[in-house]
């Protein structure tokens, strides 16, 4: 039986730990950079607010359009006369007889009061000019959408780049840490065989935790990027996940995204399209300024049913009703529409100004953009020719302090140069790809 137990409780514990491991697997999620960019334009905070602000802008624009239709409105009002009214007559009504000092007095106890109002308006210049604002409201709204989501999609593509760079470069450090431990294994043993001296232990020993140390600060920032990306994924922090690729997986395509890039227009860029809407709305405010001198005609019905007596008398009721059409012109108002025309005038020659300083700014950004991705190109193949002979030199240098034909010091400096390159490769590779995610932004390019 304690046989029996002890086999069952094995187990059991066997069975909850690939459980365990089985549940591990599956709350790690894969991360891929179109899965990235597809998590977050669902989740991400900022493109709920702008699809919010787009329904906004929708029954804004309702709203303005109900203006034309009729507006209809009921009504019931009591009234009680606490006090009667008295009038007063120089004569008296009946012949013969002296004016009533008391006076006469009139009016009823009880007056009720219900009907309907109904009121449409038929020329009016100005709704009309507003409901055609709305239309340039609503094509603003979609066009701040797309530049939040295209200012999301360029920080979701750099800190995806960013989590690559970091795992890449605490692979150079972990590979880098890996040889370190080996040649210090290597000098241990020469050291117990007295082929080194103490000094030469010491200084592998020293080099081991010194690049163990940037090994666990590259672990961290590993970290700390793919949170910084959970974020803009809009994802609960306590999800693992892994990213997928290294950044030279992006080293192929290099020339053909480049060549794909038309960057001749600006046409598509978002901050100039809003700038245009813009202008357009402030060309229609003052068509509506423009509108206001126009007369404005509007037709009203009113139905009223009501009635009107003492508190000891039986009431009877009488309907009312009217129709009517009224026409406004204006004619002077003091000047404040002209005014405010010349206000809107002024406004325009300002966002022309803006809008030609807007459009140098972009220019000198896409110039200098372009500047920067073919200098990380040029980088890339350089950096990575050196990569390939630090991790060759490191290898020989290596086999030479094995067999005894060089120096520990020979060994560092292969090593040091071996981090270098691997990180001025990795550097490269994302300046390349973090200038090319600013320029598909400055142009306006959605990501695919």
């Amino acid at each position: 039986m304690r046989r029996f137990n002890i086999k069952f409780v094995l187990s059991t514990a066997l069975i909850c730990l690939v459980h365990s491991s089985v549940l591990k697997a599956q709350d790690t999620l894969t991360v891929s950079l179109t899965k990235a960019l597809e998590i977050a334009m669902s989740e991400n905070p900022t493109i709920k607010v702008a699809d919010k602000e787009i329904e906004r802008v929708d029954y804004s624009k309702k709203e303005r359009i109900a203006g034309l239709f009729p507006t209809i409105s009921a009504s019931a009002a009591y009234q009680r006369a606490l006090k009667k009214q008295r009038m007063f007559l120089p004569f008296s009504i009946i012949p013969g007889t002296p004016p009533d000092p008391a006076g006469i007095e009139i009016g009823v106890d009880n007056t009720i009061n219900t009907g309907v109002s109904a009121s449409l308006p038929i020329i009016s210049p100005t709704l009309w000019a507003s409901i055609e604002m709305t239309e340039l409201d609503a094509m603003l709204a979609l066009e701040s959408a797309r530049s939040s989501k295209l200012s999301l999609i360029n920080q979701v593509t750099k800190t995806y780049y960013g989590v690559l760079m970091a795992q890449d470069s605490y692979n150079v450090l972990k590979k880098s840490y890996d040889n370190t431990v080996e040649n210090a294994r290597i000098v241990k043993n020469k050291f117990e065989q007295g082929q080194v001296s103490e000094y030469d232990w010491i200084r592998a020993d020293v080099q081991v935790r010194n690049v163990k140390s940037n090994v666990v600060s590259a672990e961290s920032g590993v970290n700390l990027s793919k949170l910084q990306l959970k974020m803009l994924m809009g994802m609960d922090m306590t999800v693992t996940i892994k990213v997928e690729g290294t950044l030279s997986d992006f080293e192929a395509n290099l020339y053909g995204d480049v060549l794909s890039i038309d960057t001749t227009t600006l046409k598509t860029n978002t901050d100039m399209n809003q700038f245009d809407l813009k202008s357009k709305q402030l060309d229609h405010s003052l068509k509506m300024q423009k509108a206001g001198w126009w007369p404005t005609l509007a037709a009203s019905f009113n139905y009223q049913y009501m009635t009107m007596a003492n508190d000891k008398v039986a009431f009877t009721w009488f309907p009312t009703s009217s129709a009517s059409v009224s026409l406004s012109i204006p004619i002077f108002q003091g000047g404040a529409r002209i005014y405010k025309q010349k206000q809107i005038k002024i406004q325009q020659d300002e966002l022309k100004y803006q809008r030609e300083n807007l459009q140098r700014n972009l220019e000198l950004q896409a110039i200098t953009y372009l500047d920067n991705i073919k200098k990380a190109i040029e980088k890339i193949e350089s950096n990575k020719e050196g990569m390939r002979q630090a991790d060759k030199a490191m290898m020989i240098s290596q086999k030479r302090y094995d067999v005894g034909l060089g120096t520990y010091l020979d060994l560092t400096n292969s090593e040091i140069s071996y981090i270098q390159a691997g990180l001025s490769y990795n550097q490269s590779i994302y300046d390349y790809l973090s200038a090319k995610s600013d320029l598909e932004k400055l142009l306006g390019k959605d990501s695919k």
